[in-house]
């Protein structure tokens, strides 16, 4: 069953809505970006049709343009969509200076990976779905990425105290 634009969106615009909102935390911001993501899909509306369910279509054209947006403003507002509860984040003062440290680091698309699997609890098959990249290849730069956020984790290790 094909779906017209207009059906598109009355189906589907709560569902984006939701997803902008939990990136971006706030109503106005959310309720634009929504248009905003419509506006994206209409354009490759032709192109859709053949590669994925609606849904996850529109939620990883809604996933990146929340993600730019926030990139946009500053790598800081990045970091905090990044946690479900910020004020957590926020009491250990030490871990989440080394984590902004590193999501500074992260490519648009690595912050879209850490987002959908570390954020959202995404499946492999899940993200693979949503970024349009086989299960494999999304595994490989999984733990690609898993590896790079642990060395960048781990403490600097100065001349000094190593060759004592």
């Amino acid at each position: 069953m094909a779906l017209g634009v207009g059906e598109l969106f009355e189906r589907y615009h709560g569902v984006v809505y939701r997803r902008c909102l939990a990136l971006l935390r706030n109503d106005a911001d959310a309720a634009e970006a929504v248009q905003e993501v419509f506006v994206a899909a209409l354009s490759g509306f032709g192109r859709f049709r053949l590669h994925a369910a609606p849904l996850t279509w529109l939620y990883a054209i809604a996933t990146r343009h929340c993600l730019q947006q926030l990139r946009n403003r500053s790598a800081r507002e990045v970091k905090h969509a990044l946690f479900v509860d910020v004020e957590e984040a926020r009491a250990d003062l030490a871990a989440r200076t080394d984590l902004e440290r590193v999501l500074s680091t992260l490519s648009l698309e690595e912050l879209e990976l850490v987002t959908l699997a570390f954020r959202d609890g995404l499946t492999q098959e899940e993200i693979s779905e949503v970024t349009r990249q086989s299960r494999k290849t999304v595994g490989k730069k999984l733990t690609r990425l898993t590896e790079k956020l642990q060395l960048s984790l781990e403490p600097e290790v100065s001349p000094v105290r190593a060759a004592g």
